[in-house]
């Protein structure tokens, strides 16, 4: 009975959890997001396109140094593309971080992500994309690191993603689970590989925390419940000793 109670609080655990886990915490995981909330206009570095007129057009691309969510903290810009190299995986646009400038450089976007629990796992998920069927031209990688320090293109990164488009044609889900050293940490992109404005897409990034509970994580049952516990086997032991006298007697 003990190790049914821990087992029905341990499934309460994870139900309260997963309840509590499904919404993503990144800001515009998707770039859907085309206005910044306090109204700020921003405009493309490469061809001056207004951020909000994305809504309205078929077809754009643009480097942008920041988008609702996302800040660029090494390289030229994020490129935001919509229907120029391919559709996008969910909504109508995605980013190219091997951003096409007058001179193309590899670049690193980054979030901040506040509120986390100290030693908590979270899962990250995002789709990949490569664009061209070079070797070496495709490439993203993840860093996770503490906000309070400052963003190093040396830092080791914890996923890395590199393919080419004859092998992967379509969007691929990554994955990988990451673990807060802090409360406030950093999330970052970058692109490597060929610095020729060519290489890989992305979209639909969402973080979330996942149940790394375990049974000795949980409160062991309490006393009154172990009170009912003995209780019930006194009557249950005092049954079966009249039960046999009973018989015995026959």
């Amino acid at each position: 009975m003990v190790n049914n109670i821990s087992r029905i609080l341990l499934s309460a655990s994870l139900f309260t959890l997963s309840t509590t886990a499904n919404a993503s915490l990144i800001t515009n995981g998707s770039f859907e997001q085309l206005a910044f909330n306090d109204n700020t206009q921003v405009v493309g570095a490469a061809n001056n396109t207004n951020l909000a007129s994305y809504q309205s057009m078929g077809s754009a691309w643009d480097v942008f140094y920041t988008l609702p969510g996302w800040v660029t903290t090494a390289g030229s810009g994020i490129e935001l593309q919509k229907n120029v190299v391919t559709q996008s995986q969910d909504g109508a646009t995605h980013v190219e971080l091997d951003s096409d400038m007058k001179s193309a450089a590899n670049t690193v976007m980054s979030q901040s992500l506040t509120s986390l629990t100290v030693g908590a796992d979270y899962l990250l998920e995002f789709f990949y994309k490569p664009r061209t069927n070079a070797i070496n031209d495709n490439g993203v990688q993840v860093f996770w690191y503490d906000s309070g320090t400052s963003f190093d293109q040396n830092m080791a990164a914890k996923f890395i993603v590199d393919g080419t488009k004859n092998i992967t044609p379509s969007w691929v889900k990554q994955s990988v689970v990451l673990t807060a050293q802090a409360e406030t940490m950093d999330i970052s992109f970058g692109a490597f590989g060929m610095k020729n404005s060519f290489g890989g897409l992305i979209d639909n990034v969402s973080l979330v925390q996942v149940s790394n509970a375990k049974v000795s994580d949980i409160p062991e049952p309490s006393i009154f419940a172990l009170s009912l516990l003995g209780f019930g086997l006194l009557v249950r032991r005092h049954t079966k000793r009249t039960k046999n006298k009973v018989l015995a007697g026959k």
